[in-house]
């Protein structure tokens, strides 16, 4: 009998926290106190994104995260437990989870449109893994939409940003109604958010923000909760 996804549901609080080794460093001992204080604030869905590091340091990266929100998270019910999105890297996913994760803590793999292709992705990845998908508009969101591989779409970015060295076209809030139009799945926008104008972008038809740069790592509780009452 082929196992079942489970369903994901988006984040309670509408925030999505990517924490990323070009603002938080690759140290794992701070980066994983970074997520312990993104939990603590209560955000549940973490993006780990260590984009131009070694597979090795990556993982390293990964399983010092992923011990800090099993420790976190013992407490949890399963609704709330934290969703651990490991971006790009399908090994490290596959491999974070049959490391041992415990029940407490789920993990994902968000791929880009210059991924491997989430139907590939699948074939290593466990039914429990969801996967998440970044879209650029429209037509993108469709094929997302229609991939039974994918779980929940990215769409963005949605105002000007400055994380990406070539990032794409901006999509603007139109391109999130449209986005919302043709899914329902599961749908976040990215790009040049900050607390200002996260609400704008539930407006739109996201169920929730990715934050990158709105995260400010020496006074990240404090951000990180500016956010959270923008979002209330």
């Amino acid at each position: 009998m082929t196992a079942r996804r489970p369903v994901v549901r988006p984040p309670a609080n509408r925030l999505y926290a990517i924490v990323d080794t070009g603002f938080f460093g690759s140290e794992p001992a701070a980066l994983a106190g970074a997520v312990r204080t993104l939990f603590d604030c209560g955000v549940r869905w973490i993006q780990l994104r260590a984009k131009g590091l070694p597979d090795l340091a990556a993982w390293r990266l990964a399983e010092a995260v992923g011990q800090v929100l099993e420790e976190a998270s013992d407490a949890d019910s399963e609704e709330d437990a934290p969703l651990l999105w490991i971006n790009d890297n399908a090994a490290i996913a596959s491999a974070l989870l049959a490391s041992g994760a415990r029940a407490g803590l789920r993990i994902g793999l968000h791929l880009g449109q210059d991924d491997l292709p989430p139907a590939a992705a699948r074939l290593s990845i466990p039914p429990s893994c969801p996967i998440g998908r970044s879209t650029h508009g429209r037509a993108q969101a469709v094929e997302a939409d229609s991939d039974t591989a994918v779980d929940a779409l990215a769409i963005g970015p949605v105002f000007g940003t400055a994380t990406k060295e070539r990032p794409d076209p901006v999509v603007g809030l139109a391109g999130v109604a449209e986005a919302r139009e043709v899914t329902s799945k599961p749908l976040i926008g990215i790009g040049g958010i900050d607390a200002e104008r996260a609400p704008r972008v539930i407006e739109a038809g996201a169920d929730g923000v990715a934050v990158v740069s709105a995260l400010d790592p020496g006074d990240l509780a404090a951000s990180c909760r500016r956010l959270l009452r923008a979002l209330a």
